[in-house]
C-alpha cells in the first residue's frame, strides 16, 4: 500500500467518524482558548556584545514603547532573534586581563567594565573610575580606544563572513512557522543584528511576498539595508567601520557625550551606540525617526496566506534537499500524529512535505478542552530519499517564542518508523491557578524512540 493510499483511507475514516455523529468528546464542550491571537510577529535581532538577558531587556523596552497593538488594531508579539555571537565573552576576558595588568588596581571590579561599555548617568565612566583609582586616570583614553577597537574589529569579522548555520537554521524556521500561520512580519535590528537580520529579511520575503514583512535597521552595521534605517552622526562603532568598508549615511545629529542626556535606562553611552542609551533615548534625534519607521511599517503590512494553525506549542520540522521526511509526535495518550493519522487526541499535523525542504508542521491545540498534559515526543523519519539530508526542528510556544533548535543528519530510509527522537515537550497545568505552561528536554540525537 502507497503512502498516499493509506493517507486518503485515514482522511475518509476520519470524516466518516465526525459525520457519524463520533467526535471525540474534546469538540463537545466550548472551546477555552489557551492562546492569544498574533497578527503581527515583531522579531528583535540584538546587537554586538550583547548577552541573551540584556536582549530580553531590550526586547521589554521595545515592548514598552511600541504596545501591544499597532495602530490598525493588529495584536504585537514580540521575540529575541538573538545571534549567539562569542564576542562578548571575549571583549569580557579582554578586560580582565587588562584589569590584571594594573597591579591588581582594577581586579574584582568587574562592575567598572559594565560603566565602561555604558557609562552612567551622573559623570563619565571615567570619572567613576578615576574617583575610585585615581592612578588609573590616565589609562582611560587608551581604554575607550580598546573598547572602540574591539567592537568594529568583531563588527568586520562578521561583516567579512556569514551568520552561522545555527543561527541562520533557527531564524529561518521561526520566521518560516510565523509566514505559514499567516502573521505580518516586522524584524527591528540594532548593530551587527543587521547583518542577520538581512539574511532573515530575504528568506521571509521569499516566503511571504514583499507586502508581508517589513525591516527597520538601527546603526546598521552593514552596507547593504533593506528598509528604512537610523544612523546618529557620533556613533564611533559604525563611524570607525568606515575606515575599512563602506557605510550608510548618518541620519540624525546628536549631542556630544558630555551633553547627553540618560537613556531610557538612565544611562550614557561614550561611543554613541548603544540602543537604549542612544536610539531609543526619546530626548535625541532617532529615536522619532525610528518610531515613525514602525508605525509606517505596522500600518502597511499585509498578512500573508494562512497555511497553519498557531498552537499551545508549535513543531516545525525542514531539511535541506529532495526527500520525503516526516515529523511525527506521540502524545500523552499515546496518540501517533504523523501523515497517516494527521489528527490526533490534543493536536493536528497540518502541513505534510512529500518532496523536498518541508515545512512539515505539528500544532498542540490551544482548546484547553482537548489539550493534554504529559510529555509529547517529537521525532522525526527519513520515509525515502533523504539519506545524507541535515533535518531541523524547532519547538515554539503561543507565549514564549521559540523553545528550542535541533539539528540531525539523516540515515536510511525508514519508512513510516521514526528513528530520531528530537524533542519531548512536557505541557502541564496548576492545579491551584489553572495556568498552563509547556517546557522541553532534547533527547539525545540520533537515538531511537
Amino acid at each position: 500500500m502507497t503512502r498516499r493510499l493509506r493517507q486518503c483511507i485515514a482522511l475518509l475514516c476520519a470524516a466518516a467518524l465526525t459525520a457519524g455523529g463520533l467526535a471525540p468528546s474534546w469538540a463537545q464542550s466550548g472551546p477555552q482558548d489557551l492562546c492569544a491571537q498574533n497578527d503581527v510577529f515583531f522579531g528583535f535581532f540584538n546587537g554586538i556584545h550583547t548577552t541573551k538577558r540584556q536582549a530580553e531587556d531590550q526586547l521589554g523596552w521595545l515592548h514598552d514603547l511600541y504596545g501591544t497593538q499597532s495602530p490598525k488594531g493588529d495584536t504585537l508579539h514580540y521575540e529575541v532573534m538573538y545571534n549567539y555571537t562569542a564576542g562578548f565573552e571575549d571583549f569580557v576576558e579582554t578586560f580582565e586581563q587588562r584589569l590584571q595588568e594594573q597591579e591588581g588596581l582594577l581586579l574584582g571590579r568587574y562592575e567598572l567594565f559594565f560603566e565602561a561599555v555604558t557609562g552612567a548617568s551622573k559623570g563619565g565612566w571615567w570619572e567613576i573610575i578615576a574617583r575610585a583609582i585615581p592612578p588609573l586616570a590616565g589609562l582611560l583614553q587608551s581604554l575607550v580606544d580598546w573598547v572602540r577597537a574591539k567592537a568594529v574589529q568583531s563588527l568586520t569579522a562578521l561583516a567579512g563572513s556569514p551568520p552561522t548555520a545555527t543561527n541562520l537554521a533557527e531564524h529561518r524556521l521561526r520566521i518560516g512557522s510565523a509566514v505559514l500561520e499567516g502573521r505580518k512580519l516586522l524584524l527591528f535590528a540594532h548593530s551587527q543584528g543587521n547583518l542577520f537580520a538581512n539574511t532573515a529579511y530575504q528568506y521571509g520575503r521569499s516566503l511571504a511576498g514583499p507586502a508581508s514583512i517589513r525591516l527597520v535597521h538601527v546603526a546598521p552595521a552593514s552596507p547593504l539595508v533593506n528598509g528604512t534605517h537610523a544612523l546618529a552622526d557620533k556613533d564611533m562603532v559604525i563611524g570607525a567601520l568606515s575606515l575599512v568598508g563602506s557605510i550608510q549615511p548618518f541620519t540624525d545629529v546628536i549631542p556630544g557625550y558630555a551633553e547627553r542626556p540618560p537613556g531610557l535606562n538612565g544611562y550614557t553611552d561614550f561611543l554613541g551606540h548603544g540602543l537604549l542609551e542612544v536610539y531609543l533615548n526619546p530626548a535625541l534625534a532617532p529615536a522619532s525617526r525610528i518610531r515613525s519607521a514602525v508605525d509606517v511599517s505596522l500600518d502597511t503590512l499585509e498578512a500573508p496566506p494562512r497555511r497553519a494553525a498557531s498552537g499551545f506549542f508549535t513543531a516545525t520540522l525542514i531539511w535541506d534537499g529532495t526527500g520525503d521526511v516526516d515529523l511525527h509526535a506521540f502524545e500523552p495518550d499515546g496518540s501517533h500524529v504523523y501523515y497517516s493519522t494527521r489528527r490526533g487526541s490534543s493536536g493536528n499535523l497540518d502541513i505534510d512535505n512529500m518532496r523536498a525542504n518541508g515545512p512539515e508542521h505539528y500544532f498542540a491545540s490551544c482548546d484547553a478542552n482537548r489539550l493534554k498534559e504529559g510529555r509529547y515526543s517529537l521525532q522525526v523519519a527519513n520515509f525515502t530519499g533523504a539519506s545524507g539530508r541535515t533535518a531541523t526542528m524547532q519547538i515554539t510556544s503561543a507565549r514564549d517564542g521559540v523553545l528550542g533548535t535541533r539539528s540531525v543528519v539523516l540515515g536510511a530510509d525508514t519508512g513510516p518508523f521514526p528513528s530520531v527522537a528530537l524533542f519531548n515537550v512536557w505541557v502541564e497545568r496548576d492545579p491551584s491557578s489553572g495556568r498552563w505552561s509547556v517546557t522541553l528536554n532534547p533527547t539525545s540525537a540520533g537515538s531511537s524512540p
